[in-house]
């Protein structure tokens, strides 16, 4: 499933970003999160692995999509809550409907 592994490269990427990256560091500090910020990038590192092996594990697919899915929405609430334009919100929301689509499939297999 093509979608798992575009899913997985993302999140790998944004996990790291949580750990070294300057924009998340500042980002969570906005959000008053900065105490959840390397625990959402292990998160989001172990979603990457379990999309992963859930190409040829499907309960592994199943959890890393549904809860990757969980955590981007809780990102748009996060957004919505302190009130951001739209525009900052379309990732997060586009990631949590792509992990939607990847759960639904593999609950269809």
């Amino acid at each position: 499933m093509w979608l798992a592994v575009v899913s997985s490269v993302l999140f790998m990427t944004s996990g790291v970003s949580c750990f070294v990256g300057p924009g998340m560091r500042r980002e969570f500090g906005r959000f008053g999160l900065d105490r959840l910020r390397v625990l959402t990038g292990a998160l989001e590192l172990l979603g990457a692995v379990g999309l992963f092996v859930g190409i040829w594990w499907p309960p592994a697919l199943r959890l890393a999509s549904g809860g990757l899915a969980l955590l981007m929405l809780a990102a748009v609430a996060i957004r919505v809550r302190q009130r951001d334009a739209a525009g900052l919100m379309v990732p997060a929301a586009l990631l949590a409907g792509l992990n939607g689509l990847i759960l639904a499939a593999s609950l269809r297999r």
